[in-house]
């Protein structure tokens, strides 16, 4: 929510490099699985290298701000970038292909588990 309301003030960067900060945070994936993660029912065998509750606190914060700043970015440039006839259509193509991804990111979440015990 908070990353959303954020780009009613801010609009940074722009729509030309915005895919640079979206890309970034995929980095912050592996660093998840680094973390003290414990699947029930799974032994873990992949080593813990971050130890610190807090760091995993920050790293959520950060990936959940910038999901909604980003995705709430990209969706106000979108229309804006196509010929006005046009400008509904893309608007609900990029909404579409938001649900798309994150429906993925929630089904891709269930495959976690057996990275860890690798």
């Amino acid at each position: 929510m908070l990353g959303s309301l954020t780009t009613s003030w801010i609009q940074w960067p722009s729509p030309r490099l915005l895919v640079i900060p979206v890309v970034a945070r995929a980095a912050l994936v592996p660093l998840f699985l680094l973390c003290n993660y414990q699947p029930v029912g799974i032994e873990r065998t992949l080593p813990v290298q971050i130890t610190n509750d807090w760091t995993y606190w920050i790293l959520a914060i950060i990936m959940s701000y910038s999901s909604g700043y980003l995705s709430s970015l990209a969706m106000m440039y979108t229309p804006q970038y196509v010929q006005e006839k046009y400008q509904a259509k893309a608007g609900m193509f990029a909404a579409g292909m938001l649900v798309t991804g994150i429906f993925l990111g929630i089904m891709f979440s269930g495959v976690m588990p057996l990275v860890v015990s690798f």
